[in-house]
């Protein structure tokens, strides 16, 4: 490698010499004695303490104010309405409709929710390294919900030959449709939670597009639970369980909330492109390059041009030196090699973070309505109570998700004052003493409607806190690597998706075959299985802030 140097006059007769090494270059500044000191050279990144404080302070103050309006965060959340609708259906009553209106066996059934699963957690990592090599984000977002579109109403429409055809062939029909629908989901849900670090210019932006896109998806499981009622309730059968009369009225209700999603992608991509979308990605992507150090990056006072507070921030005449600052050095030498995340704790502690909060929103979604149905199977129940046991099974989850809503509102505000694994620690709380509650009641009898409606709320608040900071606490880790987004996202929720059809599975098939033998079993999945996922999130919250406190003291 070549080595050439010049020397540059300074105003105080001393030098500097620039170094060139092919196509980097390094500049030192020799800075004069003072009080007798000797002189020292100080690299061009470096600068003294008070002005870096300062353009510290100011950065955080930066990173408090949002870039975006609030019509182009809400059509943001608009992208993830069909896939939140069809989990909302997944979750909630698929165990559901397969063992009540088709008779299938609670291991078979179980073993298709984890067939599911497996698949979206095969498909999940393979998706994010093809959505961040090929075209973009927004691309493959419309491919997914296409497949998600052809998929998703079969899997609850009447199996065709069915009745006729032999019982493999009803298992082979779920077992294609299912892993086809598996394949479109994970494109738009790592897609989409690829786009924040794109859209997002500050730590703000991040937070509120996190905030919104669950609170947008718990009004998409309310519209799930509205639709569901409504259709359940026209219900004649004097019987009170789910049974094969009731096959249709899934149907019905996969082809409303199919119209419903479509609709929503569609205003979401009006959405984008009103937004600049396009623009917005190309000045995120730009990140991953290598400027000669100067006073300040064009990439601040692009972001800054978006706060509209750039011409204010420096007075007499000092922004504009900064911002104008430009010189034949100022030019891109090099392409940031990508950070290797495999190396770094906080990709794992992350990924464990997400998959306990995701388990524990998921087991109460799954096993509440089963837990439901199983109540009317209780001697100690009364027939007024046994009446209202469907009703139940929509309005108890929608009591949850309508908790989900108001506690994602209020993490919207929470999160200028609290930090986001304070609030994580919080939601993990409220998760463990619901459980609580659960198993220390004396016999599902002894819930009444209003500790239902209480229950299904701490469930909800508990999910939703959670899940919210943890997805935050990924964005952050994130920062300013969007080109590796859809990596990262796929593989935090890898797990979540492997372990969660694992979770299902076992529980389904460790189920006694006689309900009389274990009459409270999905009483004991909601208490210590969604505990044990609680007390888990808060362990592997204590070890991510150690890593974290670790490696702010190396970097110091």
């Amino acid at each position: 490698m070549v080595n050439t140097g010049s020397k540059a006059p300074l105003a105080n007769g001393s030098t500097t010499t620039v170094q060139r090494y092919g196509a980097t270059t390094d500049t030192r500044t020799i800075v004069p004695a003072v009080n007798g000191a000797e002189p020292h050279s100080v690299d061009p990144g470096t600068s003294p303490t008070f002005p870096n404080t300062t353009v510290d302070m100011e950065r955080a103050q930066l990173e408090k104010r949002s870039t975006l309006k609030m019509c182009e965060k809400i059509g943001y959340g608009l992208g993830h309405v069909y896939n939140d609708l069809c989990a909302g259906i997944w979750f909630s009553y698929t165990l559901l409709f397969m063992q009540g209106a088709l008779g299938m066996p609670a291991a078979e059934a179980g073993a298709m929710v984890m067939l599911g699963q497996v698949g979206d957690a095969i498909a999940t990592p393979i998706v994010g390294l093809l959505t961040d090599r090929y075209g973009t984000k927004r691309q493959w977002h419309i491919a997914g919900t296409f497949i998600v579109f052809l998929t998703f109403p079969m899997i609850f429409s009447l199996c065709p030959w069915c009745s006729v055809a032999p019982h493999w062939w009803e298992i082979l029909y779920f077992v294609i449709v299912i892993l086809a629908f598996q394949f479109g989901w994970p494109i738009v849900q790592v897609t989409h939670l690829a786009m924040i670090p794109e859209l997002s210019r500050t730590q703000k932006d991040r937070s509120d597009l996190t905030a919104i896109r669950y609170s947008v998806s718990i009004v998409s499981n309310v519209v799930v639970y509205i639709v569901t009622w409504a259709v359940l309730r026209s219900r004649t059968s004097t019987d009170n369980q789910i049974g094969p009369g009731d096959a249709y009225r899934f149907r019905d209700i996969s082809l409303i909330l199919t119209l419903v999603g479509v609709s929503m992608s569609v205003l979401f991509n009006f959405s984008l492109t009103f937004s600049g979308y396009e623009h917005r990605r190309n000045t995120a992507l730009q990140h991953n390059i290598i400027r000669t150090p100067g006073p300040r990056a064009d990439t601040d006072v692009e972001r800054e041009s978006l706060l509209g507070g750039s011409d204010q921030r420096q007075p007499n005449g000092a922004g504009a030196q900064l911002a104008g600052a430009s010189s034949p050095l100022d030019t891109i030498v090099q392409r940031k090699p990508k950070k290797n995340f495999f190396k770094s704790p906080l990709l794992y502690q992350n990924a464990l973070l997400y998959v306990f909060s995701r388990l524990f929103m998921t087991t109460s979604l799954v096993y509440m309505p089963l837990w439901l149905d199983e109540r009317a199977y209780q001697p100690d129940v009364t027939p007024a109570e046994n009446n209202a046991n469907v009703e139940h099974l929509a309005t108890v989850p929608l009591v949850s998700f309508l908790a989900s809503f108001v506690a994602s509102l209020l993490l919207k505000y929470t999160n200028r004052f609290v930090g986001n694994s304070l609030v994580y620690f919080v939601g993990s709380i409220i998760s463990t003493s619901v459980c609580l509650w659960i198993a220390l009641s004396p016999g599902s009898g002894a819930f009444s409607t209003v500790s239902l409606f209480l229950i299904a709320s701490l469930f909800g608040a508990g999910s939703s806190i959670t899940m919210i900071s943890s997805l935050c606490i990924t964005a952050d880790m994130i920062g300013k690597h969007a080109d590796q987004g859809g990596f990262i996202y796929s593989a935090v929720t890898f797990a979540d998706k492997l372990i969660t059809g694992v979770v299902v599975v076992i529980i389904e098939s460790v189920k006694c075959r006689d309900r009389s033998e274990c009459p409270e079993y999905y009483r004991g999945v909601l208490s210590y299985g969604c505990g044990l996922a609680a007390i888990l999130g808060c362990l592997t919250l204590a070890t991510l802030l150690c890593t974290t406190a670790s490696t702010r003291r190396r970097n110091r």
